[in-house]
C-alpha cells in the first residue's frame, strides 16, 4: 500500500442534495462559499476540513471535480474499486491517519458530471466517490493549501453531441481578491478585467453568432481558481481564456501585452507573476512542474499555443490603434493554477499593465478596453475558424 502526502485543486461545492440533471438549467453553476483558512501543520495533525463538488449541471455536461481540502499535510492512500458489480467504478481515499472536522458533510448526493455520490465511510476514515457507469477519473495533489483533487469525465456516449462551439471567458480575481491596482487612477484589476471580459463576450457573440460564450463571473464576486477551470471542463468548452492585467514591482518602463500557456518554466519573472496570480509562494508554483509532467496533454499544449498566438497577435494589433508603441511581450509559459486541469485549449492574457504609463491611463478609457476586448475576441474566433 503506497501512502503519500498531498494537496490539490479542483471545482465547486455541494452541501445539499443536488437536483436531477434533467430538472436544472444546463448552465446553472453553483460556487461554494469560500473555504476556511488553512495553516501548515505536521502530517499527524492534518484534518479533512471540507469536501467540495464543482461543475455545471445538465445532461450534456462533460464532467465535474471533487476537491478534498485539508488543514495540514495529509497522509492518504487511493484505491480504484468496483462497486456492487463492475460499474459504476468507485474511488476510495483512505484517510485513517487523518482526522475529519465535525463540519464536514458526510454525504453528498450529486448525480451530475459523472459523479453519483460522495460519502464518508468507515466512520470518517475513508472518502468514497461513486462514479456513473463509464465515467473516468484522474487524481492530483497540490499544496498551499493542501488539496486532493479528483477530475471526473463522463462516458462520451451519454453526452449529447455539441452543435455549437463553447467559449468560456474568465475575468480574473473578484470579490475579496481584487488583484493588482493603480490607486492614482482608481483602477482595480478585477473590475477592469470584468469590463473587458463582458466586451469580449459581446463582440465574440457577434463574430460567431453560433457560439455559446459564457463568463465564469458576471459581477464583482469571488470565485476559486479551481471553479473557473472546472466550469469550462464541465461544459466541454472549445477554448478557455482568463483575462488579467499586469503590474510590476516599482516603476515599469516597458509594459505590453502577454499571453500565457500552461507549462513548466524557470523564468524568474514568470514565476513571480504566477505566484501573484495564484495567491501563493514561488516555491509552491515550482511544485506544479511534476504535476504537469504527469497530466498535461501534448495535443492540448499545442492547441493552447495556437490559441495564445492568435490572441496575442490580434490583441496587440487592436491595442496599437490607441497606443502605437504598445509592447509585444509575446507568448510565454507559466504555471498558473487557473489553467491546471483544463481539458481544452486554455490561455491567460495579461492584457496591459496597470502600473505602466501610458497603458494605465488608456485602461481608464472605454475605447482602449474595447480595443483589447475586440482583439481577444478576434483571436479566439480566428483560432476556432482555423481548427
Amino acid at each position: 500500500m503506497r501512502w503519500a502526502a498531498a494537496c490539490l485543486v479542483v471545482i465547486g461545492a455541494c452541501e445539499e442534495q443536488a437536483p436531477r440533471a434533467d430538472e436544472v438549467d444546463p448552465l446553472e453553476f453553483r460556487e461554494p462559499p469560500p473555504p476556511p483558512a488553512t495553516h501548515e501543520t505536521e502530517a499527524h495533525e492534518a484534518s479533512l476540513e471540507r469536501i467540495d463538488v464543482y461543475g455545471a449541471t445538465g445532461a450534456d455536461v462533460r464532467g465535474s471535480r471533487v476537491v478534498l481540502l485539508f488543514k495540514g499535510a495529509p497522509l492518504f492512500h487511493e484505491e480504484r474499486l468496483p462497486a456492487e458489480g463492475v460499474l459504476p467504478s468507485r474511488i476510495s481515499i483512505d484517510l485513517s491517519s487523518t482526522s475529519v472536522a465535525p463540519t464536514v458533510t458526510p454525504f453528498h448526493s450529486v448525480g451530475r458530471g459523472g459523479v453519483a455520490r460522495v460519502r464518508l465511510a468507515r466512520p470518517g476514515s475513508r472518502v468514497v466517490i461513486d462514479l456513473e457507469p463509464g465515467a473516468q477519473a484522474r487524481t492530483f495533489y497540490l499544496t498551499d493549501p493542501h488539496r486532493v483533487v479528483v477530475d471526473v469525465s463522463r462516458d462520451p456516449s451519454v453526452i449529447r453531441s455539441k452543435k455549437k462551439p463553447v467559449v468560456v471567458i474568465d475575468p480574473g480575481h473578484g470579490g475579496a481578491e481584487p488583484g493588482a491596482a493603480n490607486d492614482e487612477l482608481d483602477l482595480v484589476e478585477s473590475i477592469v478585467a470584468l469590463d473587458i471580459a463582458k466586451m469580449t463576450r459581446d463582440r465574440l457573440t457577434k463574430i460567431l453568432p453560433e457560439a455559446r460564450v459564457i463568463l465564469t463571473r458576471d459581477d464583482d464576486r469571488g470565485m476559486t481558481l479551481e471553479a473557473r477551470c472546472a466550469l469550462a471542463n464541465s461544459l466541454e468548452a472549445d477554448a478557455f481564456v482568463s483575462i488579467h492585467l499586469n503590474a510590476g514591482e516599482g516603476e515599469v518602463t516597458k509594459g505590453g501585452v502577454t499571453t500565457f500557456v500552461l507549462d513548466t518554466t524557470n523564468d524568474r519573472q514568470a514565476l513571480r507573476l504566477a505566484a501573484r496570480e495564484n495567491g501563493t509562494r514561488v516555491a509552491s508554483v515550482t511544485g506544479i512542474q511534476s504535476l504537469l509532467a504527469k497530466h498535461h496533454r501534448r495535443g492540448q499544449a499545442k492547441q493552447s499555443k495556437m490559441l495564445a498566438t492568435s490572441i496575442q497577435k490580434a490583441t496587440l494589433a487592436r491595442g496599437r490603434r490607441v497606443l502605437p508603441d504598445l509592447g509585444d511581450r509575446g507568448v510565454r509559459q507559466a504555471m498558473f493554477y487557473v489553467l491546471v486541469g483544463a481539458t481544452m485549449p486554455a490561455v491567460l492574457v495579461e492584457a496591459s499593465f496597470l502600473t505602466a504609463e501610458p497603458e494605465a491611463r488608456a485602461l481608464a478609457t472605454t475605447r482602449y478596453r474595447r480595443e483589447l476586448a475586440w482583439g481577444i475576441a478576434s483571436g479566439v474566433a480566428s483560432f476556432l475558424d482555423d481548427r
